[in-house]
């Protein structure tokens, strides 16, 4: 802004969509100034045309230096942004007790109206400071461009702080996998059984350097330590470099959860499970006793059915002869037809 000074006007029925029990007779004006202030007055609509003189005031500048908005006769403006309108706005809504301070304005306004007598006489110069002053504060946020506040040294590097005597803090060993399903966390992946609870959250938070994520806390409500636990995540809520790094395979994660979440860092791959040692092949004996007995039996029942066949020739074998025996018949002479 050009002077640093600014009166921004909010009528009572842009407030009565802001505020639902917003009176209909009771306007707001935002004094802001460069150096930091930002201050609230509230006025009736019969005030109105009083104000930009008191937010001069209140700001203590002259009236050549304060710019009005909306344009006022007699008042240099400016061009507010949307953005900053919203941020406006949003100031005014911060004050939970705005709509309630409006109300005890406005009975204040009638009281004093109906005090009045019929000949108007001169106002004592401490009352109207008197209703100044009761309903002039200082919200509890300023705008950033109109009060840009020194950087104050912490005590502890950004992202620590000292210990919460109410702090939760739990640690899990977990896997996380890309399926069907998306990604999965598995908590104590070696308990899971059909009983494990299984939740789904679409609510991902990335580190800045997306090494490391965290889930909303009652995705782990209910959870202990040593429990196993399931969370299913959708696929497209992580950035495509990260799904591709995640399809390489189950990854080691450390989970700490705190009351502010489940934060989730990935680690390395884990090792392929062994192949499954294949059962060595039974040798089957050729001859076992049992095998050899029965081969056994059935040559004998073969023989014997040749032996019954009357066109089967049959023949002895040969029995050598003792020596010295007469007419020893020659190996080939013996033949016998079967009986």
């Amino acid at each position: 802004m050009a002077s640093g000074k600014l009166a921004y006007f909010f009528e009572a029925r842009d407030l009565a969509h802001l505020f639902a029990d917003w009176p209909d007779e009771i306007g707001l004006v935002l004094c802001l100034d460069a150096a930091g202030l930002c201050e609230l007055l509230l006025f009736h609509v019969s005030e109105r045309d009083r104000m930009p003189a008191k937010a001069a005031a209140v700001l203590g500048c002259a009236r050549a230096e304060l710019e009005v908005v909306p344009e006022v006769a007699g008042y240099p403006t400016r061009r507010v942004l949307f953005t900053d309108e919203q941020k406006l706005m949003a100031l005014i809504l911060d004050e939970d007790d705005l709509a309630e301070l409006a109300q005890d304005y406005l009975i204040n306004h009638r009281f004093e109206a109906s005090r009045k007598p019929e000949a108007p006489a001169p106002k004592p110069a401490t009352k109207a400071a008197t209703l100044t002053d009761v309903f002039r504060w200082k919200p509890r946020l300023h705008l950033s461009e109109t009060a840009p506040k020194p950087p104050r040294k912490p005590d502890l590097p950004e992202g620590f702080a000292a210990l919460d005597a109410q702090a939760e803090c739990d640690f899990a060993d977990g896997v996380l996998e890309l399926g069907r399903t998306g990604l999965r966390l598995s908590l104590a992946p070696e308990l899971l059984s059909i009983q494990t609870p299984a939740r789904r959250t679409r609510k991902i938070g990335f580190r800045d350097d997306f090494s490391c994520f965290v889930l909303p806390r009652p995705v782990a409500a209910g959870w202990s330590p040593g429990e196993s636990l399931v969370i299913d995540m959708p696929e497209e809520g992580f950035p495509k470099a990260l799904r591709a790094r995640y399809a390489q395979g189950p990854r080691q994660a450390q989970v700490t959860i705190t009351g502010q979440g489940v934060f989730v860092t990935p680690g390395a791959l884990l090792p392929p499970p062994p192949p499954e040692a294949e059962a060595p092949a039974r040798r089957r004996r050729l001859f076992s006793p049992v095998r050899s007995a029965l081969i056994g039996m059935v040559c004998l029942g073969l023989a014997a059915g040749a032996m019954l066949r009357e066109d089967a020739p049959f023949s002895l074998p040969f029995l050598p002869m003792k020596s010295g025996a007469i007419d020893a018949p020659q190996p080939s002479e013996t033949r016998f037809a079967a009986r």
